[in-house]
This record gives structure tokens, C-alpha cells and sequence, in this order.
């Protein structure tokens, strides 16, 4: 690789340290309803509003070694997890495109495209964990985006209003099983937000992505509930989000495509070969 391309990825990975940065106001402000543009950055703790030099991406939290400077209480892991993450997947995302040897515009809005998505992704994941909510300004924004985006790539009418339908019928097919599941087993299991979710996922990749998203998203979540009751970090009964689940099998099936998809779970999808 040349020096352009490693510049290439220094300012990718830059870019995705300071969204994550960013994304931490929204992950923190989002859920308790406040604006994510004022007031200015602050401890949670002692209000103290922060300065530049405190607001480096993870530089700031290692060099103040986890605590804030002014009160001296610990600031969250997640603050640097999601800068770290934010730029990892962005540098992901531009390397797989591929950009730095074929620059052209179809591949920059792909990357643009992926970057928003994987913003929103990561967003509503640590907000589920956080808060066990979904907020609709996220998951309805991110639908709407999802649409502009594959008009913006493909500039195909049918493929656009393919997507449409795709949000429109996981919006309805997914609210209408929260509905009956509530019914049978007197309680919600599946939670508005993730119906929304799921919709999203529609958004961004069409009936086939949807399918495949949902799923991955059950197989991972199924998985990883197994694996928690094996080793004792997990209660029967006890309650775990499944939007990371969801969020994690959409960006997977946006970043690898259907046919890996199709290809390596072929046995999964048996209603394909009837």
C-alpha cells in the first residue's frame, strides 16, 4: 500500500472516532429526551462542562485514566468501546468498498451509506442495552434514510419501492406476531421497537435482506442465550435485549451480501426449495 492509501484509512479511522464521539451524545441524551446539541459536553456526575482537550476520542479517557478531571469520578467504558467500534467498522466499511483504487461516486455513497447506517446501528444497540428501548426517532429516521440511500446507489424504481414494501411488511407482519405472542403468552415478547427495527432492516435491504436479517438476528440471539445459560452469566427467564442481535445481523448481511448469506445457511432457508 501506498502513502495515499494509508492516509486514506488515517482519516477514516479519525472520522470514526470522532462520529463515535458523537454517538455518545446520542446514546446518552436520546433516551432521556434532551437535545443532542445543547448543552455542552459534561460530566454526568459533578456537571462540570467539559473541555476540548477533554474530549479527545479514547486519548482523553486514557490519559485521565477512565475518571473525570474536575470530580474525579469514573466515566463509563462505553464512551471509548463505541469511538473504538465507530472507527473500526468505518475503516470496514471503506475497505471493503474499496474506493482508494476505484474513487468514483456510485462507491462513495456506498461508503456514506454504510457509515450512516452502521451511526445508527451502534446508536440503538447501546441505547437497547442501556435502556431496553428503541426510540422511534432512530429506527423511523433510519428507515427514511435507508430509502433515500438505495435510490441515491441503484437509481432503480422497482428496487426503491421493493424496500418500501419490505419496511411496510415487516412493519406490519412483525407487530401483528408481537400482538399474538402478547396474547398467548400474557406477556410482550417481542417489543415495538424491535418490530420497528425489523423494519428498518426492509428499509436498507429489501425482502431478501429481510429475511436473512431475521433469521441471523434469532440464531444469534438464540446462540448467544445458550452459551449464558451454559456458563451461569445468564438466569432462565431473565431478560435480554434483542435489538444488538438485530442491529449486528443487519450491517452483517448489508456489509457481506444475500448470496453469502444464502450460500453458507442454504439448509436454514428450506421454504426456498420447495
Amino acid at each position: 500500500m501506498g502513502y495515499e492509501t494509508y492516509f486514506y484509512l488515517l482519516l477514516t479511522s479519525i472520522l470514526g472516532l470522532s462520529i463515535g464521539s458523537f454517538l455518545n451524545v446520542v446514546i446518552s441524551r436520546i433516551p432521556n429526551k434532551k437535545s443532542i446539541a445543547f448543552p455542552r459536553s459534561h460530566c454526568p456526575s459533578c456537571k462540570k462542562n467539559l473541555m476540548v482537550f477533554d474530549l479527545i476520542p479514547v486519548i482523553s479517557w486514557l490519559i485521565l485514566k477512565g475518571k473525570c478531571r474536575y470530580c474525579g469520578q469514573p466515566i463509563s467504558y462505553r464512551y471509548s468501546i463505541v469511538e473504538t467500534l465507530t472507527s473500526i467498522f468505518f475503516l470496514i466499511i471503506a475497505v471493503d468498498s474499496n474506493y482508494i483504487n476505484n474513487n468514483n461516486n456510485s462507491i462513495l455513497i456506498t461508503i456514506i451509506s454504510g457509515w450512516v447506517l452502521i451511526s445508527y446501528l451502534l446508536s440503538l444497540t447501546f441505547i437497547d442495552i442501556e435502556h431496553m428501548i428503541l426510540p422511534n426517532v432512530l429506527t423511523i429516521t433510519g428507515s427514511f434514510l435507508g430509502i433515500i440511500f438505495t435510490s441515491a446507489i441503484h437509481k432503480n424504481s422497482l428496487l426503491i419501492i421493493e424496500n418500501i414494501k419490505a419496511y411496510l411488511v415487516g412493519l406490519i407482519c412483525f407487530s401483528l406476531l408481537a400482538y399474538f405472542i402478547k396474547i398467548i403468552i400474557g406477556k410482550p415478547a417481542l417489543g415495538m421497537g424491535d418490530v420497528k427495527l425489523f423494519a428498518m432492516s426492509g428499509a436498507w435491504l429489501g425482502f431478501s435482506g429481510l429475511e436473512i436479517s431475521i433469521v441471523l438476528s434469532f440464531l444469534l440471539a438464540g446462540t448467544f442465550s445458550l452459551i449464558g445459560l451454559i456458563f451461569k452469566s445468564i438466569k432462565r427467564g431473565q431478560y435480554i435485549p434483542f435489538g444488538p442481535f438485530i442491529c449486528l445481523s443487519i450491517f452483517l448481511v448489508w456489509l457481506l451480501g444475500d448470496p453469502f448469506w444464502y450460500h453458507y445457511l442454504n439448509n436454514i432457508f428450506w421454504w426456498r426449495i420447495i
